[in-house]
Parts: structure tokens; sequence; C-alpha cells
């Protein structure tokens, strides 16, 4: 009986070779036998292999240990046991013309099943993927452990352990060491593959030598300017001893940009005393291809920016040609202005214009995140802030200082540059002075307390946002169709015909054609075609002028329209052939709000260039009462998600801490349905509200 429980008990853990048949690739091949070999508690690799002829699949423990050193006292011996029993176990995989066909060679093994898929080798390998995961976070100065839980978190059925995270960490340190990367299947890969095309286009000899190519003049000529910039920022300020990096890429047309070479400044090397030398030449997914020569006493020994993972990202990310990290006095201040802030928020400042996409009456929006005691450790906030901030060209780092990026090295410099706080900035802007303490908009109750800033005694402020609609809210319908709209009208044939060669009007009669091309498809009544720029300017400027007034005299308010009227309406402005009209009551409840601390916003159907152009008005310029202005392009007024997007953009703590105006009923449903305040403006020449509409109205902007 023992003897019989005994044979089934050994059937039972007999392992089973594949079953055999045919398949349409190899690889189609080699998984069926591996996912097998699984079920049965065993594995195989490649033993022997000719990729369009044949392949030999044999179990991972055949072969025997082979020791390091054949003789000698100093014969280095194993810790543990090995697992090889040289099992010959062993299947082959044949072609046949175009199918491959498995057979067993030898279908028995010598020891016993495994009870853990992680007492195989092959198995506790990472993809390409994990691999990548692995270099970002040994970037960001991860230990192992952390690592591996971080890979768990996305591959809950990971086998692998921190001795095998640690393998992968040591292996990348010997690549950045010798400036060969690592391939997913650990094998090695030269960093400068991509190099190799343009420099044969280019005709250099050598057939893209990485030498060569490091050896141009357009490398050499970013090393030099790195260090000179790094020299001029110390004397700026902007850098300090041996505090601040820079990273350029080396502009060279034959190579696109995300593949272009980095140059990047070195760490505990002092700033004034930078030369080309000392500046790192890195390949476009960073491994160091050039570092500076070991120099003689006092001078450490060359290292590189502990920057270079976040530049990398920053690369990766914005598509920027040079990113700068600066510990500037300024950029320190303005993350202690509200330690609880989590960006920093200022407009009505002439510096602002210099920075890409903003002009004098709009609001700056920069992220702040929280320090690290290593910068390679920032790396994740850094990304999450780019993430949820896509537009910005500047990441506040608090208590240490700021990155900024551009499409150049002059172009992050100029930004850099235009971004130093200037405290002089006039009482309607947001660093205001608020109870003897200069913040970001808001109230803050601040106790004078002797010794340094402590949260004890800071409250978050409560920031409170006005949002307006412009027609029928501040500006009486009238004036919109009684004054604009026939102005438009008679002048648009004459402004198309006096730019028609302007960047600007093509860039408006294309955004036009291709509204057209689509009223076309959904039949919209007055839609004419307007023909290609070859049949010559009057056709053209002809076809258009008969969509505008079609669209005028239909009431649309695309995106292309607005445009078109904005720029026209723009010239009646500066030729004082117009004056926007509000309603009476409109400055003094903008100078109102502006006493007690809340801002005002507009949002408008009308391009932002216009709404600016409407606030100067038959009451002076209104608009330093006004924080920013949204158009069309964060999404249709009538949609929930163009809201949110405004909330997103504005960063109040609530929905409920905007308030917004409107006089059209389907554009304040919108509005309430994505959580914030709605009031309805009831003024002369707007439309009836529907009967029941459950809306707060108001006639006065006082009234509020």
């Amino acid at each position: 009986m023992e003897a019989q429980e005994h044979n089934e008990h050994t059937q039972e853990k007999k392992m089973l070779p594949p079953p055999v048949g045919t398949f349409q690739t190899r690889e189609e091949l080699i998984k069926h036998v591996r996912d097998f070999a699984l079920t049965q508690g065993y594995m195989v690799s490649i033993r022997d292999s000719s990729k369009d002829r044949y392949v030999t699949l044999a179990c991972d423990r055949g072969g025997v240990y082979r020791k390091r050193l054949k003789t000698g006292e100093n014969l280095r011996k194993r810790k543990s046991e090995s697992r090889l029993t040289n099992c010959s176990f062993e299947v082959v995989g044949k072609k046949d013309d175009d199918i491959w066909i498995l057979s067993i060679k030898n279908g028995v093994h010598n020891h016993e099943a495994s009870n853990d898929t992680s007492d195989h080798p092959s198995c506790r390998r990472f993809s390409e993927e994990e691999v990548k995961i692995i270099r970002e976070l040994t970037a960001a100065g991860k230990r192992p452990r952390q690592i591996l839980k971080a890979l768990r978190q996305k591959n809950p059925n990971l086998v692998s352990d921190s001795r095998n995270v640690y393998n992968v960490k040591a292996k990348i340190r010997r690549e950045m060491v010798s400036g060969k990367k690592m391939g997913s299947s650990g094998g090695v890969a030269t960093t400068l593959t991509t190099l190799s095309e343009p420099m044969v286009q280019n005709g250099v000899a050598g057939t893209g030598s990485s030498q060569a190519y490091l050896e141009r003049k357009a490398v050499t000529d970013t090393r030099a300017l790195a260090a000179e910039l790094c020299r001029h920022f110390y004397t700026l300020g902007w850098f300090s001893g041996t505090g601040g990096s820079i990273a350029i890429k080396v502009h060279d047309d034959a190579i696109p940009k995300p593949s272009q070479l980095i140059v990047t400044s070195p760490s505990g090397v002092q700033k004034e005393r930078m030369v080309t030398e000392d500046m790192y030449v890195l390949s476009s997914d960073g491994f160091i291809l050039l570092a500076p020569v070991l120099k003689a006493y006092p001078h450490m020994p060359p290292q590189c920016t502990d920057c270079a993972p976040l530049f990398m990202k920053v690369f990766e990310m914005c598509d920027a040609g040079a990113v700068i990290h600066s510990h500037g006095m300024e950029s320190c201040i303005v993350t202690l202005i509200n330690p609880l802030s989590k960006e920093f928020r200022i407009t009505h400042m002439e510096m602002i214009k210099g920075i890409q996409g903003h002009s004098y009456h709009d609001e700056l929006v920069v992220p702040i995140i929280e320090n690290a005691a290593h910068e390679g450790e920032l790396i994740e906030s850094l990304v999450e802030a780019i993430s949820i901030y896509p537009k910005t060209t500047a990441v506040l780092v608090r208590n240490h200082g700021v990155f900024i990026w551009g499409g150049s090295w002059i172009s992050a410099k100029t930004q850099l540059h235009q971004s130093g706080l200037d405290w002089t900035t006039p009482s309607h802007g947001p660093i205001c002075n608020v109870n003897g303490f200069r913040g970001c908009g808001g109230n803050y109750n601040r106790a004078l307390k002797a010794g340094p800033l402590s949260l004890n005694y800071m409250t978050e402020p409560s920031q409170h946002c006005i949002l307006l609609d412009i027609e029928g809210t501040i500006i009486p319908i009238s004036f919109i169709s009684d004054v604009l709209f026939p102005y438009t009208h008679d002048n648009v044939e004459k402004h198309l015909a006096a730019t028609y060669d302007s960047e600007e009007t093509q860039i408006d009669i294309s955004l036009l054609r291709s509204q057209i091309e689509t009223d076309l498809e959904r039949g919209i009544t007055g839609a004419v075609p307007i023909p290609p720029d070859y049949v010559g300017k009057e056709l053209v400027i002809g076809s258009v002028v008969e969509n505008v007034v079609a669209m005028i005299k239909n009431g649309r308010k695309v995106a292309a329209l607005k445009q078109l009227q904005g720029h026209i309406c723009r010239t009646g402005f500066q030729r004082n052939q117009l004056v926007g009209v509000v309603f009476d009551d409109v400055a003094e409840a903008l100078e109102r709000w502006q006493n007690s601390g809340i801002k005002v916003y507009i949002y408008c159907s009308d391009s932002r260039e216009a709404q600016q152009l409407l606030a100067n008005s038959n009451y002076g310029d209104l608009r330093k009462y006004f924080c920013g202005y949204f158009d069309t392009t964060v999404g249709n007024k009538e949609e929930i998600r163009s809201y949110l997007e405004i909330l997103r953009m504005v960063g109040v703590d609530k929905p409920t801490n905007i308030l917004f105006v409107t006089d059209i009923f389907q554009e304040a449903s919108a509005a309430r349905d994505a959580g914030l305040e709605v009031m309805m403006s009831i003024r002369p020449g707007n439309a009836p509200l529907p009967q029941n509409h459950g809306f707060r109205t108001i006639e006065s902007l006082l009234e509020i």
C-alpha cells in the first residue's frame, strides 16, 4: 500500500515534456515550450540556435559549474551549492518551409521539480520597460528595495528580488563609465548609433566615428558657450560658488532634436573659473560620452552635475533646447511668501512680457515643489509638476532655487532674467502688502513674533475669484451688434487686402478655411468654399468676405471668426475709430473688488487680444483690474470641461471659490455643473431667461 502511494506521488511529480506540434514562428514555438515548462516545474534556455533554421532548448539546470580559477591557493569557491545538475533534457525546433516543427530529443530530467518560479534565472530577468524604470530610479538615488517596490506595484507577479535589481544597477554604473548602454536582454549597444547616419550624410570620414563627432566644432562651441554662461551667471548672482548648473543641446540640423547631444556643467567646480574642458558631453539618453580630465590638487575629481537626471526629464517632456538651474535669492524668496502654496502667481509686471506666451496683463503661474536632501531625489516631483502644468517653462524648488528652460539657451536665459522679483510691484498685482506681509493674493492672518517663519502662525489664504462674461455683462450687447459687427463687416475686405501677405492674416485665412470645410460637411447655411491660394488673391479674399458676412449674420461664435474680428477691430482701436463702451457700474465694481483682494478674470468667446481691446473703454483703461483672460481655446463656453480647465489654471482650493457671471443660460448651466457659483446678468438687450431657471440674477455688478 505504501509502495503504491509512493508510486502515485512520484507520478504526480514527474515533469512532462511539452506537447509536440507545428508553429508559425520561432518565437511562438519558444513561448509554447517555456509556458508549458513552468507548469511542470522546470524552465528551458536556448542552448544553440540558427535564427532561420533551428533552435535547441535545454533545461536551465543542464551543464556543470565551472570554477573561476583553475589552480592556486586563492581558488575562488562558491558560497552555496550550484543549481546545475548536468540535466540532459532537450527539445529541438526546426524550420521546414515556413513552418516550425517541435520534436523531443530527450524528455527526461535528473532533478526534482521546482516549487518556485524564482528558482529559474530566466524568470528573474527584467523587461526592457523594467530596465528603463530601474535606470530612472537609480538616477533619482533610490535604493534597490525602493526600486523593487515600485516594480512590483506595476507588475505584482514579478519574481525578481533586490539582488537582481542591485545587479542591474551595478551594470548601469559600469556603462556610465564606459559610455555604453544596456539593452533589454542584458547585452550592450553603443550610444552613438543615432549619430552615424547624420554624419554619413554630412560626408564625415570614418563612417560615423563617434570620437570624430565629439571633436566637431558644434560640440566644442557648445562646451565653450556653457562655460562662458556659467562664468557670466556667477557675476549676476544666479550661480554661486559651485551652486547652479546648465545643460544645452548641441544644435545640428542633420540630427533630430530629441537625438542631439547634451553639454552640461560639472559639479564641485567654481563657476567663475569654468573653462571649456570642464564641460561634460552626454548622449541624448543621458550617458557620459566625454568627461573632463582629472586636475591636480586642490581640484576635486570631476563629477557630472547631480541635476543631469532632472535635465534629461525636462528635455524629454518639454522639447527644450537648454535648461538652467539657479540658486538665486529671488527664486528662494518667492517660495517662502506662502510656505503652504503649491504655486507662485504674479501679474501686471512689465518683465512678464519676456516670458513665452505672456503679456503685461496675463498671470504667470509657476509650480512649486518641495526640496529634498539630494537634487536627484527631486525627479518625481519635477515630473509631476510638469505633468500638471504642461505649459510652464519653470519649476520652483522651495528653499532651494528654480529650474527654467526654453527652446534655446537664449530663451532660457531670457526667462530666468525676467523671472526676477521686483519688490516695487504695484498694489494691484497679486504680490501686495497685506497686514504687513507681502504675499500672493489672499488674506493672511499673521501674528508678529520673533524668530524664524513658522507654520504655526501662518494660515492658508482663501482665494476668491470672479469670472466675467463680456457681452451682456460688462458691455451692452447693442455695442457689439450696432458698433463692432458693422465695423467688421465694413472693413473685412479692406483689412484682408492690406494685410494679405502678412503671416498673421495667412493664419487667419487658414483657420477660416478649416472651419469652412467643417461647415460644408455639416451643411451650414451660408458656407462657401475658400479656393486655394494659387487661384489668386482677389478670389480668396472674395470668398473669405462672403463667409465672414454669413457668419456674422448667423451669430456664429467660432474661434476662427473671432480671431479675424479681433485683428480687424485692433486697427479700429489703434486709430481711435473704436472705443469700448461698458455699463456705468462696471468700473466702480472692479475697483471695489480689487480693494477687497478679489481676483477678476474674463471668459469670452472673443480672442484674448480682443478682450483687452474692449477693456480700453469710455471709463479709461480697465485692464489693470483683470488678472487674466480666457477665450474658447480652453473650450466651448457651454461645455463643463471648459470651466474645469479654468479651475485648474486659476488654482483655487474648491470650485465654489469662483463666481461666474453671464447672461447665457447654457453657459451658466455648464459652469454650475462644474461646481462654480453662478449669477445671471439681467441687462437691457439681453435675451430673456427660461422660466424657473434656478439662478440668482443681478442687474448691476455692484450687487455682488
